[in-house]
């Protein structure tokens, strides 16, 4: 899939939930956007970047350090935090990449958004944008906050085949299952593997 497809595919009505949920733990609470506003949520970015110069297009995640917070250790897309000096959230998402991978602004091209996404256990509402490297370049992670910068193939996830289910321990060491996505030991699930299920959807469907 080129990006140009992708692009295109990006210009079709987002189909939020529907999409999103094929890919969340069946534990997850359903709320509307008028009740998440109501506990005065941190407003995020994150970034789907996608890096088409290797020998297939490949999407870039960060396997988060180990801390003592609810998303430790785990794969994510760039991104954060919104910062009063951020003119939207599209800059919050591209300054958060260049924090955590090394990736100037000016080296991504916006290419589409897809929906919102709250995150009950940070209290996140995260908007993530999806970009395109304008070139082949070196990424350098921040040592404080990355653990390392992990590159996987598109295809991986247009493969329906590659949905999959796994056990993790989540917050008082409760053991689940949840949807995921495993790619060579890196384990994508929950917050990320919803958005990505978004985009997954977008890709896959039939015009």
């Amino acid at each position: 899939m080129d990006i140009d497809e992708i692009e295109n595919a990006l210009k079709r009505p987002l189909p939020g939930k529907k999409a999103q949920y094929l890919m969340a733990p069946g534990y997850r609470p359903d709320y509307e956007l008028d009740e998440v506003m109501k506990f005065n949520p941190r407003i995020g970015g994150v970034l789907l970047l996608l890096d088409p110069y290797d020998d297939e297009t490949s999407i870039i995640f960060t396997l988060r350090k180990q801390y003592d917070g609810t998303h430790s250790g785990q794969m994510s897309f760039p991104g954060g935090k919104r910062e009063a000096s951020d003119i939207d959230i599209t800059q919050t998402a591209l300054r958060e990449t260049s924090e955590e991978v090394g990736i100037a602004p000016e080296m991504v091209r916006v290419i589409g958004r897809l929906s919102e996404l709250y995150i009950p256990p940070s209290n996140f509402l995260v908007y993530p944008t999806v970009g395109v490297l304008r070139e082949k370049t070196v990424f350098k992670k921040e040592e404080d906050e990355v653990e390392e910068i992990v590159e996987i193939p598109l295809s991986f996830f247009l493969d329906e085949k590659n949905q999959s289910k796994t056990n993790i321990k989540v917050m008082g060491n409760a053991t689940v299952e949840v949807p995921a996505y495993v790619y060579n030991g890196y384990t994508i699930w929950g917050a990320t593997a919803i958005m990505m299920s978004e985009f997954v959807y977008m890709m896959n469907e039939k015009t």
